[in-house]
């Protein structure tokens, strides 16, 4: 919850805390949310239950009016020359989205691409499950995901398509600087159009015996493997 009281992208409208929240800890959020302008409730943590349905939470949550998408034709411009992206065919559980976006930011990419139907939208559930990563990175919804790819092309991107058998082994790919990656949903993978608009596919090279991997952790590995390289001074401990 914290990520999203500093969140550039995205905007809290309140602040709800269970009084079974230490108050040191209370204290914290309550400070943040006089510093970002929000109004801050403590309430019994029966009614913060209620409020927010949930009964396993920890007793801090934020309430959003609706979540932020960028907008493709604002999106782009402002990329870097070197950027990494996702898109999402069909990705339709939050938990699963909700790891995507947080190896998108633990790696640094620069967005993430969802079809406007047949695709989990950003709920609380995906902020949960991301973390708060869902705050932090480009969030995209298209209506159709053919022509995103073909939009992403026309600004120097090569697509890609992260098929299980086929492609390209990830561990001897070489990224251009502007890479994207296609990851299919949980049942039927990328679907035929969005595969046919790529400009190939990339594979996880896996023992044998093993066909595929749960969505998630596929974007985890191919998230880390096509970081953008660290342009961190080196150091004296570094050498």
């Amino acid at each position: 919850m914290e990520e999203l009281l500093v969140s550039k992208g995205q905007r809290a409208r309140k602040v709800l805390l269970s009084d079974a929240v230490p108050r040191e800890t209370r204290a914290v959020f309550e400070r943040l949310a006089r510093e970002t302008s929000l109004p801050c409730l403590v309430c019994p943590r029966e009614e913060w239950e209620r409020r927010t349905g949930e009964r396993e939470g920890g007793g801090i949550a934020a309430e959003i009016a609706e979540f932020r998408y960028a907008e493709l034709e604002e999106w782009l411009p402002g990329l870097p020359e070197e950027a990494r992206a996702f898109l999402l065919d069909g990705v339709t559980d939050p938990q699963n989205l909700g790891a995507i976006l947080r190896s998108a930011r633990a790696f640094a990419f620069d967005g993430v691409i969802l079809p406007a139907d047949r695709s989990c939208p950003v709920t609380g559930a995906v902020f949960r499950a991301s973390a708060g990563a869902a705050a932090h990175v480009p969030v995209l919804q298209v209506r159709n995901l053919a022509r995103a790819i073909e939009r992403l092309q026309e600004e120097g991107f090569w697509l890609y398509a992260a098929e299980g058998g086929e492609g390209t082994e990830l561990s001897a790919f070489q990224p251009a600087r502007r890479t994207a990656v296609v990851l299919g949903g949980e049942d039927k993978g990328v679907r035929r159009l969005a595969r046919e608009k790529c400009d190939g596919a990339l594979r996880i090279g896996m023992a044998a015996g093993v066909e595929s991997l749960n969505v998630s952790v596929a974007a985890g590995i191919i998230a880390f493997s096509l970081r953008k390289p660290s342009r961190k001074p080196l150091t004296s401990n570094d050498k």
